[in-house]
């Protein structure tokens, strides 16, 4: 099976693929600091053709959320400040776009996005409604749906309740972004689990 990760950044989101020897992993990300992740092709995905890309069967595609995030810094906190709020933010939609782009032409058996509560809002203007969501995590596309061990907690949230050093880190970082929406691995193994030998209804003509 191929797996092709969108946005990859430091490959949370398809790490249990990668140390599953079944599983080949195609990452596309377009930040030159993280060019050395496993299985990362460097480049910016609107310079790339997805028909070389053609035989993948499941696409994962986690746009930066930093669109969607009120988080303070982010372009939608600085917006909120300012007053503009709702429909007056206009989000850059373009990785959003682009990445249904690639699952349309690509045709994949399993389509799976990834992004922040406040991405609802604006994903639904292109038709994506949530198929799913867990805490933070809000998932989008075609898949079968999955589940978390009883109890589990983002490290994230966890932090804020126990204390215990969660994934944030300093804001001078130049990847504190990819390390904050780093999806945890015990996500990519449920969803690893679940669509691992997952009908579709291909296989049944």
């Amino acid at each position: 099976m191929k797996v092709l990760d969108l946005y990859s950044g430091l490959g949370g989101f398809s790490e249990a693929f990668v140390q599953d020897p079944n599983y080949e992993v195609i990452r596309i990300e377009n930040n030159p600091l993280l060019a050395g992740v496993p299985h990362t092709i460097p480049a910016d995905i609107f310079d790339l053709d997805p028909n070389d890309f053609a035989d993948a069967d499941l696409i994962l595609a986690s746009p930066p959320c930093t669109e969607f995030s009120l988080g303070y810094a982010g372009p939608r906190g600085r917006a909120y400040r300012a007053g503009i709020r709702g429909d007056d933010y206009k989000p850059d939609m373009s990785l959003v776009q682009e990445a249904i782009r690639w699952k349309n032409i690509i045709k994949p058996k399993f389509f799976l996005m990834e992004n922040v509560n406040g991405s609802q809002r604006y994903f639904r203007k292109l038709r994506l409604h949530p198929i799913m969501i867990h805490g933070s995590f809000v998932f989008y596309g075609d898949f079968p749906l999955f589940d978390m061990p009883p109890g589990w907690v983002h490290n994230k949230e966890t932090s804020k309740k126990t204390g215990v050093k969660g994934q944030d880190t300093w804001s001078s970082d130049p990847l504190r972004a990819n390390k904050k929406g780093k999806l945890p691995l015990e996500l990519s193994q449920q969803i690893k689990m679940t669509f691992q030998g997952q009908p579709t209804l291909g296989d049944w003509i």
